[in-house]
């Protein structure tokens, strides 16, 4: 399988996050992308390349020209700090109502962010920026057919990232620039099997009848992002009936999982599209350290037999998955079934 990998993923490194008030490590380490990589090479029939450039256009219709301007420059801006504390740039206001004047540097950190776990670093835009090139350039490689599959190996992750705020460790979104990349071919549906829901993916093509999202995740009545997943949740306007959210317990295993799984392909095929962006996560895997699921890793190999079954254009793009231990395992087991 080819394997697109995001070149600038380590100029992002958090040196913590902000949890109830505390400071702890960050559970999305540059670790991940080594430890996929290492499983990956390991099981052998997979081939790494990087996309041939990195560019804004490829952000065009998934996130908002102000947002991707306050990124960029709110990285260049740590960038300059001189002062290592100042290289950290954290949102403590998160401005709200129905027109709120947030114009100032510390304003701006909330507008555009909305929770604790999502600094800007200096080099935060450029590894955001190549994990969305990956997957444009995988998109354009589905799309044209020169590959049935392809894999986007990328961090930080994406699916949180919504069309203008960062979050969930996620800045910009890149399963949704592979879906957009692919609409204008035909059909998308969005499969994310992260154990977190994707609520800057629904959010951005809630609206669109062209592209359909469905997510199996943990309730957000009890698991991040907590406002977004609901199963009542069901798009709006010409998109009303192109967003299915299954949102599942905590300490949901395989027996519960598996005929969930099989819900969310039922309504892929029902939508009958031409090409398929798989939004993938290790998290729901039993040793997850923040995921709550108790999937094994054989099951992985499974989910991705299961998916194969679809026979749609794929697009795997890389999500959560947080134990350095089991993230490379659970991605191998699910790419080696998914190319069959």
């Amino acid at each position: 399988m080819r394997v697109i990998a995001n070149p600038k993923h380590a100029e992002h490194a958090a040196p913590g996050e902000w949890e109830s008030g505390a400071v702890i490590p960050c559970y999305e380490a540059q670790g991940r992308l080594d430890a996929i990589r290492a499983a990956l090479d390991a099981a052998g029939g997979f081939t790494f390349e990087e996309p041939p450039k990195l560019s804004e256009d490829c952000l065009t219709g998934v996130h908002h020209a102000a947002y991707v301007a306050y990124l960029r420059e709110a990285s260049a801006e740590a960038k300059r700090a001189r002062d290592p504390a100042a290289k950290q740039l954290w949102p403590t206001v998160f401005p709200y109502g129905p027109n709120p004047r947030a114009t100032g540097t510390r304003a701006l950190r909330g507008l555009y962010c909305f929770d604790t776990y999502t600094p800007i670093l200096p080099g935060t835009f450029a590894a955001a920026l190549g994990g969305a090139s990956a997957a444009a350039r995988a998109a354009d490689l589905v799309g044209e057919g020169a590959e049935r599959a392809v894999y986007v190996l990328t961090r930080p992750p994406g699916h949180h990232a919504e069309p203008d705020r960062c979050g969930g460790y996620c800045y910009f979104n890149s399963a949704a620039v592979a879906a957009e990349r692919l609409s204008k071919r035909g059909p998308v549906a969005v499969l994310d099997l992260d154990v977190h829901h994707g609520n800057g993916t629904q959010h951005i093509f809630y609206s669109r009848a062209d592209v359909l999202t469905v997510s199996v995740h943990g309730d957000p009545a009890a698991l991040y992002p907590f406002f977004s997943g609901f199963a009542d949740e069901t798009g709006t306007g010409a998109g009303l009936g192109a967003n299915l959210n299954v949102p599942l317990p905590p300490g949901t295993g395989v027996k519960e999982y598996r005929p969930a799984l099989a819900r969310a392909l039922d309504a892929v095929r029902a939508f009958k599209p031409a090409f398929l962006v798989f939004a993938f996560g290790a998290d729901a895997h039993e040793s997850d350290p923040i995921g709550g699921f108790k999937l094994s890793t054989k099951f992985y190999a499974e989910m991705g037999a299961t998916v194969r079954e679809l026979a749609l254009p794929a697009v795997v793009v890389q999500e959560g998955g947080y134990n350095l231990d089991t993230v490379g395992a659970c991605v191998a087991e699910v790419l080696k079934e998914l190319q069959g």
